[in-house]
């Protein structure tokens, strides 16, 4: 299990990082969409510069790489903790990766 960084706070509410998981070195690219009805975080994944997954909502408890047709070596990231807000991003909550 590997827990991935995430930081809180408007000076992060657009974020670019990189993360080995497993065989994967990934890009990550999380943004917050706050002209949405419910403000919210959403996660986006590539691998080589193209898209893995997009538009993958951090909800609580949600195991986010569920019902996509991902690639099976990319694993399972799981968001758990508190619902996520613009101010507790990656400390009541966590997103981890389990491997394949």
């Amino acid at each position: 299990m590997i827990e991935i960084t995430l930081k809180a706070g408007s000076a992060n509410a657009h974020q670019r990082f990189t993360q080995r998981l497993g065989d994967n070195l990934l890009e990550f690219r999380v943004n917050y969409l706050a002209y949405q009805e419910v403000p919210l975080w959403v996660l986006d994944i590539y691998r080589d510069g193209a898209p893995v997954a997009l538009g993958l909502g951090l909800n609580s408890g949600a195991v986010m790489t569920e019902g996509y047709n991902l690639p099976d070596d990319i694993g399972r990231l799981i968001f758990v903790g508190a619902e996520a807000t613009l101010d507790n991003l990656g400390k009541d909550n966590h997103l981890v990766w389990l491997p394949a």
